[in-house]
């Protein structure tokens, strides 16, 4: 397991550790391959887990009482996950879920915690990346609260794809994923993008996306301008 432990000296939390405790660590997990749109746990679930993210995308997604969900937090490679449940043994408050094939590295919460608890810097971290995910939500509840959904999709387009005038970029999103993050409907969503195509901003293909006035776009995702009327 020593490639599991050199990659744990490179990440949150663990690489506070000491290399006798990261092996020890390294030996407890266990390795699990998740499916595209596999759950690994759900919203409301007691999960008190922690995970290695090894390769692949998973992100966080929570199930609103009407049935919408939003997608809240992306997790990429080398990411940490503490799992709410490990630390008050109450229901997790989303669903975590892989967004492409991901390999994880797992372990329960109870032979994790005598390892990492007696280390304060190790234990200050993890205070630190919930603090980071709190911060995250906040911006997207602030975005679903206050901006349109023209604004968020905006906003999802300039972070997600960071685009250059005349770019043409690979359609790595899908409408569904689409309508999570921003917190809306696929077929609001495919609404939205055509008007954005019909005013100029981009113009859409099956497969790609070509960007043609990325200064418009960026205005309308920081609210400087509303999309115009059809």
């Amino acid at each position: 397991m020593k490639a599991l432990s050199d990659k744990l000296a490179k990440a949150p939390v663990f690489r506070k550790l000491t290399p006798e405790e990261r092996e020890k660590i390294a030996r407890l997990a266990v390795l699990k391959t998740y499916q595209k749109g596999e759950f690994l746990c759900w919203q409301d679930e007691v999960w008190p887990k922690v995970l290695y993210v090894d390769s692949g995308r998973l992100d966080w997604l929570m199930l609103s009482p009407n049935g919408r969900r939003q997608s809240v937090f992306r997790i990429q490679p080398g990411s940490v996950v503490w799992a709410h449940s490990i630390f008050d043994e109450q229901p997790m408050p989303a669903s975590l879920r892989a967004l492409s094939r991901s390999v994880v590295y797992q372990w329960p919460g109870d032979a994790i915690t005598p390892i990492v608890s007696p280390n304060a810097e190790a234990v200050w971290e993890i205070a630190s990346l919930m603090v980071h995910s709190m911060r995250h939500v906040r911006e997207v509840v602030y975005g679903c609260a206050f901006h349109s959904v023209a604004g968020r999709l905006a906003r999802l387009l300039v972070s997600h794809y960071q685009p250059e005038e005349g770019q043409v970029v690979s359609r790595d999103l899908t409408l569904d994923e689409m309508a999570a993050i921003v917190g809306s409907t696929r077929e609001l969503v495919c609404k939205i993008l055509y008007r954005f195509a019909r005013h100029q901003m981009l113009e859409i293909h099956r497969r790609k996306f070509v960007f043609t006035d990325t200064e418009k776009l960026k205005a309308l995702a920081e609210g400087q301008i509303k999309l115009p009327s059809d």
